[in-house]
């Protein structure tokens, strides 16, 4: 049967035959040049449009000049979709909605230009094959969006492109083609203003999209204040040299166009630091008058008790004038008359800097002009004390502006490495030193917070100051507000050279107002509670159901009952409760364990629900081995009896045997696993949280204890050689972290800059654990660390017991030393001489095993953690050590029993992979050997008494890494803890979390 006898009888079957007269009244299909395209139709003598209306147009087929079918249905796949015929599609309904036939006859423009009279009734394509064409009118090629947004910007720049590229030149490609389909892939530059690589890195949003970067910062970028580069700043410039409150033009391209043959700056000047004690200094005795513009907000339509007392104290030191972004009730505004000179309510939606905008309006900057100082206040805090110390200290300070407080960091960028920092840094030091760091920034996020500021006559009087509150406008979202007026006034004025002070004498860590830092800063005479603390809570500080308490402990008399009312008032029961209770024992539970796993958000989001219990403490068991051992075990043994604590073993893949009260084992992947993981005060992990924990566990709401695994030599964590390329998430997993802990003062400082962003505060000198079961007698062993002994004693038969503990490699098999057959022999011949098997223990994280499958035929003793999980027995056991650069010999040195390093490849090793905190050769207890003859000359000699110089030099390097020589490490580790978590009694209210923890 022929082609087309097969499609005559699929035209009795198929539905499609009833498009060919469809087809033909359009007047467009063309026969003949249907024919022309595809002589395989030809060929076998079909009806050209019978052929296109069963099988051609499914092809993509072209039916007529112009119309491009494959084009057609891959821009538009919703038509692909329907099976409708890509033709009619087009003549129907397409080139109404503005859908172009190919990509060389644009439909919009063929209207605009030719049927502009025609008032959208005649199909544009029919036109032009009809008539158009025969009276020459002209087309134009559909234009891509991406290259018209684009060149619609005046952005790219073609000739800069073309200059840093020469191979788009030479092989002829239109460059911002070029750049569309290639270049911005490949990271080339479109302009010296917009840097490829750098908007994608840090835009990550926009690298996950797939969107061309260039084509983002045009259409969206620029509105929400995403810098193209590091040499221009969106909102910097357009405040600068533009009108504020106007989103008319893209700055980049007003700079491009104007800007730059005008001479202005792309961005704000880099050296910013100032000198300590500069700025506008009050003229001596005499009366500072202050202006107060005071902003409001009650979604009652109120002036509450606390914003009556609020002014009334203010209007103490200050000229108040106050307007609400609401409509006010009637009568309300007259609570405030006997305190203020001033006071309306009107909606802008512009929140508190449009309130301040306003007011400046109505009152004149000739009028504010004449005060010394210009207070910008909100109601969004609760006064607590009189503002007497404020002004008075701040008065004596030299500075253009000043706040309460500053603030390092906002929700997007919390995570960022220079937010990471623990403990509080003089303002100084801020002003001195860090200003400049804060302006490379990408994101740049410190700020003087914007709930009380005073500016003096260099800002009032500054027309930049003026402009940018004159040209407060409405934000499509609170984020964009942020940016512009409260970061963004920061650092305009900062760039300005305005001098800041600030009442709180230090930048404490991330948003003290809103964490548990803030009852700190009462301590220095902070007089506010920001509302938003309790009302939200966002970062989810543990125990606010006590912040009245708190309060009153550091500010006796202070009315906590106004507080209150208003927050009943503004936030519901059951809000309120929540974010009060967050951490807590009396947080509402969620249920019973759940019957299915939860992950990712899930799990975070139940975590932050779930109540917390102080006496509740989780022991996952190690990440690679799946054993209960090391430190973590020790803790457990501690406190295994008391009946306070509810002790939670979290299992891997084995089972787990531990005897106590209180006690309970699980898997950690079960849905009680997480219950009891979510719900446990303290959690003590040896690796990363991520690791240990597998769920992404909220470090802020739990304390955990990372015990890590040893005392480190080779470079752990932030300072290992080979995490560089990782150090941001490195620092985000140890931010989880409560507290990690060491075994002296040397070892603490090793910690330290293993674990940033933890303090060395945060580092405790507690001793290891594990290292009590060297200690300690026998019989106060656990029974199964007993029964090891004496297994361990039967394997070893009398003989000499050699442990041979290598340290782990990055390249595993690779990685570690071949042992010749005349080396193999040597080693046989001198265990036989000295009565000694060797113990082979290799890492827990090496999967190679290379050294056991190269000395099998020396008969070693397998000592893995599967037979022998505590390596503290081995040590109890053994005679002598032999590693190359595992940390073990540093606890081994607590036997007093010989050890010796075979370090082959000390330099690559040390180089490439880790890097050390000590010197290999200042601190081993014993012979440092670079080959195998070193080794085995050391070898002969290792059962040999030490000499007196010998045994004070171990006594010596023993010092440097242990402070506590006792069986006490894991008492001192519980005892920190329970300072950290009162636990002295089920059911009691839980103790406040140590400040600034």
């Amino acid at each position: 049967m022929n082609v087309a006898a097969r499609l005559l009888r699929r035209l009795g079957r198929g539905r499609r035959h009833q498009d060919v007269p469809a087809i033909e009244r359009l007047g467009l299909f063309d026969r003949e040049g249907y024919l022309q395209r595809y002589p395989d139709v030809a060929g076998a003598g079909i009806d050209p449009l019978l052929h296109y209306a069963i099988k051609g147009a499914a092809e993509g087929r072209r039916p007529c000049d112009h119309f491009d079918g494959a084009w057609y249905l891959a821009r538009y796949p919703d038509v692909a979709a329907s099976g409708v015929n890509p033709l009619l599609h087009f003549c129907w309904y397409g080139w109404k909605e503005s859908r172009h036939p190919s990509a060389d006859f644009d439909v919009d423009w063929y209207l605009r230009e030719h049927l502009a009279d025609a008032g959208g009734r005649v199909n544009p394509l029919v036109h032009y094959l009809g008539e158009g064409r025969a009276k020459g009118l002209g087309i134009q090629p559909v234009r891509d969006p991406r290259a018209e947004a684009i060149r619609n910007a005046d952005i790219f720049d073609a000739g800069y492109y073309s200059a840093c590229y020469p191979d788009v030149v030479e092989g002829g490609r239109d460059p911002l083609d070029h750049y569309l389909e290639h270049g911005a892939a490949e990271g080339r530059n479109p302009s010296p203003w917009f840097d490829t690589r750098y908007y994608l890195q840090h835009n990550r949003d926009v690298a996950r999209s797939g969107i061309n970067p260039l084509q983002h910062f045009c259409e969206t970028g620029w509105k929400e204040l995403r810098n193209p580069s590091r040499e221009f700043n969106v909102w910097w410039y357009w405040a600068t040299y533009l009108d504020p409150a106007v989103e008319g033009e893209n700055p980049l391209s007003h700079y491009v166009r104007e800007g730059e043959a005008l001479g202005y700056e792309p961005r704000p000047p880099r050296n910013v630091s100032q000198l300590a004690g500069s700025g506008h200094r009050h003229r001596d005795g005499a009366a500072v008058r202050r202006i107060c513009l005071f902003a409001g907000y009650d979604r009652d339509g109120l002036v509450d008790d606390y914003v009556v007392a609020y002014v009334r104290e203010l209007a103490r030191f200050a000229d108040v004038y106050y307007l609400a972004d609401c409509d006010m009730q009637p009568g309300q505004l007259d609570r405030l008359a006997p305190h203020v000179r001033g006071a309306w309510a009107e909606r802008h939606g512009k929140y508190d800097f449009g309130s301040y905008s306003g007011l400046v309006q109505r009152l004149g900057w000739d009028a504010i002009a004449g005060y010394d100082e210009l207070l910008f206040v909100n109601d969004s805090c609760y006064l607590l004390r009189s503002l007497d110390q404020v002004f008075a200290r701040m008065d004596a300070k030299p500075c253009d502006w000043w706040g309460l407080q500053a603030t390092k960091g906002i929700a997007a960028t919390r995570g960022k490495a220079s937010n990471r920092f623990t403990w509080p840094i003089p303002m100084d030091t801020v002003r001195g030193g860090m200003l400049d760091d804060f302006e490379r920034e990408y994101a740049y996020d410190f700020l003087v917070a914007s709930y009380f500021l005073v500016y003096r006559h260099p800002v009032i009087e500054d027309p930049a100051f003026r402009k940018l509150i004159d040209g407060v406008a409405p934000q499509e979202n609170k984020r964009r507000l942020i940016l512009k007026y409260e970061v963004g006034l920061t650092r305009h004025l900062v760039a300005r050279g305005h001098a800041f002070d600030t009442f709180v004498g230090a930048l404490y860590p991330f948003h003290p107002v809103y964490t548990n830092w803030y009852f700190r800063l009462l301590d220095e005479g902070f007089p506010l509670l920001k509302r938003y603390l309790l009302s939200e809570n966002h970062y989810a500080v543990p125990g606010l159901h006590r912040w009245a308490e708190r309060i009153r402990q550091k500010i006796p008399g202070v009315d906590t009952d106004t507080i209150q009312r208003n927050l009943d008032r503004v936030v519901g029961p059951d809000v309120l409760h929540r974010t009060l209770h967050v951490g807590s024992d009396r947080l509402v539970d969620d249920g019973p364990p759940g019957e299915v796993l939860l992950k990712g958000a899930n799990f975070l989001a139940a975590d932050r629900r779930s109540p917390k219990h102080e006496n509740w403490w989780a022991f996952p068991v190690c990440a690679f081995s799946g054993m209960f051992s090391g430190n973590e075990r020790a803790v457990f043994e501690e406190i295994k009896d008391d009946p306070r604590i509810r002790k939670i073993v979290l299992t891997r893949d084995r089972p787990v045997e531990v005897d106590g009260v209180e006690v309970e084992v699980m898997p950690l992947e079960s849905p009680l696993g997480q219950h009891r993981l979510m719900r446990s005060g303290s959690i003590f992990i040896k690796h990363s949280p991520t690791r240990n924990l597998v769920y992404p566990v909220a470090g802020d709401l739990h304390n955990i204890i990372n015990l890590w695994h040893g005392i480190p030599f080779k470079r752990i964590g932030y300072a290992s050689q080979d995490m560089q390329g990782r150090l941001g998430g490195i620092a985000a997993e140890h931010a989880k972290c409560r507290a990690v802990i060491s075994s002296s003062k040397v070892d603490t400082l090793a910690m330290a800059s293993a674990f940033y962003p933890l303090s060395i505060n945060e580092v405790w000198n507690t001793g290891l654990p594990r290292n009590d079961f060297i200690l300690r007698e026998t019989g106060r062993l656990p029974l199964d660390m007993q029964a090891q002994l004496e297994a361990l004693s039967t394997m070893v038969a009398g003989r000499r017991l050699v442990l041979f503990m290598p340290t782990f490699r990055n390249a595993q098999e690779d990685g570690y030393y071949l042992f010749s057959d005349e080396q193999k022999r040597f080693l046989r011949g001198w265990l036989q001489r000295h009565n000694a098997v060797l113990g082979m223990r290799e890492h827990m994280a090496d999967s190679a095993r290379v050294y056991t499958d190269q000395l099998r035929e020396l008969d070693p003793l397998d000592l893995s953690d599967a037979h022998f999980p505590n390596v503290e027995m081995l040590y109890r056991v053994s005679a002598a050590l032999v590693t190359d650069y595992s940390s073990c010999f540093i606890d081994y040195m607590l036997t007093d029993k010989p050890a010796v390093s075979f370090a082959y490849d000390l330099e690559r090793y040390l180089g490439v992979e880790r890097g050390a905190f000590y010197d290999l050769d200042f601190v081993f207890p014993g012979a440092v050997c670079r080959s195998f003859e070193q080794l085995a000359a050391a070898l002969d000699t290792l059962f040999e008494p030490r000499s007196v110089h010998q045994a004070a030099e171990l006594d010596w390097k023993r010092r440097l890494f242990f402070d506590h020589i006792d069986d006490r490490s894991a008492a001192r580790v519980v005892e920190r803890v329970r300072q950290l978590s009162d636990c002295s009694g089920i059911g009691k209210p839980p103790a406040t979390i140590m400040e600034g923890q």
